[in-house]
């Protein structure tokens, strides 16, 4: 199958010839994204407790709810893959789902769980200066580091369509880093 016009590519005639990730990089953003993560639950856990079940729920939805309307239909599911290697993780729970592509579900599914994960730990913190620096802080890195190690490999390299047409991501690291 003829992919050069499928991804966006690197230029260099590799398309759809991935190289591995590099293991330092996938650490740097495997642990910076647990640790806003972490802390995010540390803060509304400490800050409002009554907001840590929507919290929590976000979390295990988007562990959940989002693997499956999203990584079933990837290219590289089953694979540990450049997002945070949740193909394998998905894998284990979900049957791939070759014939369907991203939707609306799995856009809102995915929109819905990570801005309650990202927002209320803001939100929470509000009143307490250090704790919201800390972790925009956390949240900055954890979000350049799945933009310079996840994204941009996936601007490079992927080859299904609608991540190019319907992926937020994908569009800002193309604005951010190129075609590549």
């Amino acid at each position: 199958m003829d992919k050069s016009g499928m991804g966006a590519g690197c230029g260099c005639g590799c398309v759809g010839e991935k190289p591995p990730q590099d293991e330092n990089a996938m650490r740097f953003m495997i642990g910076s994204g647990a640790a806003y993560l972490l802390y995010g639950g540390y803060v509304v856990s400490k800050r409002r407790p009554r907001w840590f079940p929507l919290w929590l729920s976000a979390v295990v939805g988007w562990f959940t709810l989002s693997k499956y309307l999203i990584c079933t239909r990837c290219e590289y599911f089953g694979e540990p893959c450049d997002f945070y290697r949740l193909g394998t993780f998905a894998a284990r729970m979900f049957e791939r789902q070759p014939d369907k592509s991203l939707d609306a579900y799995g856009i809102a599914s995915e929109g819905i769980t990570v801005a309650i994960i990202q927002f209320l730990p803001m939100l929470a913190s509000l009143t307490k200066p250090k704790m919201l620096i800390k972790f925009l802080i956390l949240f900055a890195i954890g979000q350049y580091a799945q933009f310079t190690v996840c994204c941009r490999r996936c601007i490079q390299y992927s080859t299904d369509p609608w991540k190019r047409d319907k992926c937020p991501s994908y569009g800002l690291a193309t604005r951010l880093f190129g075609s590549e």
